[in-house]
């Protein structure tokens, strides 16, 4: 018989697994997932030792955060790859589409919900897919919340989401450095992110950096291991 343990992370792997579907339509992104995972997590439990931040962050909050962060882009499923993986400039018809997996993640996972399986971390990963575009300065989609407004796992996973995303390789960018990514978020306080979470990001930056190369260092094993390259093909 299973134990609840062992149904809890049997779940927790199902859904991981279904946030991977978007991802590996795109295999330069490598261990994006896991990079935002680990990166919000760094965040949160930075901002936990701040009394200024008026959000409570426990351990229930941290452990929900890492289990919802990976899903920030599971609506990617529903996008047409001739938008997703389009390596030029989107029109703008193309760009409404993309916004579009904002809401349709937040309803996949609220219909996961209405079925019986309403958990912290399911609420916490809807607020992170449908949130975590906005803008502190409220000039973000798809509702254009205004700074705590944002539910605040949606605020970290933002500030996570786009370093890795400015660090990572794409058709249609080169990969930037640490120093880079570090000048664009600073620079971005309370425009696009919370200036709390970006002093927490000030805080834990060389671990950032250090998160981020691991990472990046398994994805070259990985892609030098012939038996994953076999695989593959």
């Amino acid at each position: 018989m299973l134990t609840r343990q062992k149904l809890d992370l049997t779940r927790d792997s199902i859904i991981f697994s279904l946030a991977r579907l978007s991802e590996y339509r795109h295999k330069e992104t490598g261990r994006h997932l896991e990079r935002v995972r680990d990166l919000s997590l760094l965040l949160a439990t930075q901002l936990a030792t701040c009394p200024r931040v008026p959000e409570q962050i426990d351990d229930q909050f941290i452990s929900d955060l890492g289990r919802a962060a990976p899903l920030h882009d599971i609506g990617k499923v529903a996008i047409p790859d001739s938008i997703l993986l389009k390596p030029g400039k989107l029109t703008a018809d193309e760009f409404e589409t993309i916004k579009r997996h904002t809401t349709i993640g937040a309803q996949t996972l609220q219909a996961v919900m209405s079925n019986g399986h309403e958990v912290s971390f399911l609420v916490a990963a809807m607020d992170v897919a449908h949130y975590h575009h906005e803008r502190y300065d409220g000039k973000g989609y798809p509702e254009g919340l205004v700074g705590e407004n944002i539910p605040l796992c949606a605020r970290i996973v933002c500030l996570a989401d786009t370093y890795d995303a400015i660090r990572m390789k794409r058709d249609y960018k080169p990969a930037e450095t640490h120093e880079f990514a570090f000048s664009e978020i600073t620079r971005a306080s309370g425009l696009q992110f919370d200036p709390q979470v970006v002093q927490a990001f000030l805080t834990v930056e060389e671990q950032f950096r250090e998160t981020y190369d691991s990472h990046a260092e398994a994805d070259e094993a990985d892609s030098a291991d012939p038996s994953l390259l076999a695989a593959a093909d």
